[in-house]
């Protein structure tokens, strides 16, 4: 769910991290709406809501990671299909998965990521959310709970057993060389292998 608060909108790009910033925003009482569709992006905000002068802001993932987050969701809840082509070859298994988005779409995370950043202003990462989260409300100078965001658990967390060869993760790394360079992910998680 995209949120607004005050001064700023927040787009949720889905396995980022998104669930865990809006039910912090909620949390502490800081939305001032709620925008709909649930994963709403950049493009559409502007069009739909009168918000020139906000900063809009979103989480980004590491590729290996996020492609592993998502497997691991969809076959969790095998109803849960959103109808985008990634979901008609969830159903895979995760090497083949990967393999298939390699051949068929790639560069599909860049291109679905390309959506939701191409108007925001602040792009924090998955991995450092806290730290970032914590920068983007100090640059808005509004009140917030700074401890919180250091000390609220985790929540929607994936865990997945699924590894990647290093021969997959650099081929899947390559197919999202955007995302690599831009968000500077030039480094493969040792969870992943």
């Amino acid at each position: 769910m995209a949120v607004q608060i005050s001064g700023a909108i927040f787009l949720h790009i889905p396995k980022t991290g998104g669930s865990w910033v809006r039910d912090y925003f909620r949390d502490s009482n800081m939305v001032v709406c709620e925008l709909e569709p649930e994963h709403i992006n950049g493009k559409v905000i502007r069009e739909i809501r009168n918000c020139t002068e906000d900063l809009i802001f979103t989480f980004v993932r590491h590729p290996l990671t996020w492609y592993r987050s998502y497997w691991q969701m969809r076959q969790n809840d095998p109803t849960d299909r959103a109808g985008k082509w990634i979901d008609t070859i969830v159903d895979l298994p995760f090497w083949e998965f990967i393999e298939t988005v390699i051949r068929e779409s790639p560069g599909y995370l860049s291109n679905f990521y390309e959506d939701f950043v191409s108007r925001c202003r602040a792009i924090g990462k998955q991995e450092s959310l806290r730290k970032d989260l914590d920068q983007i409300l100090r640059l808005l100078r509004i009140p917030y709970n700074r401890e919180s965001i250091f000390t609220r658990p985790a929540s929607n967390v994936i865990s997945s057993t699924e590894k990647y060869s290093y021969e997959l993760a650099l081929k899947l790394m390559q197919s999202e060389i955007e995302i690599i360079k831009r968000f500077n992910y030039l480094y493969i998680p040792q969870e992943v292998i």
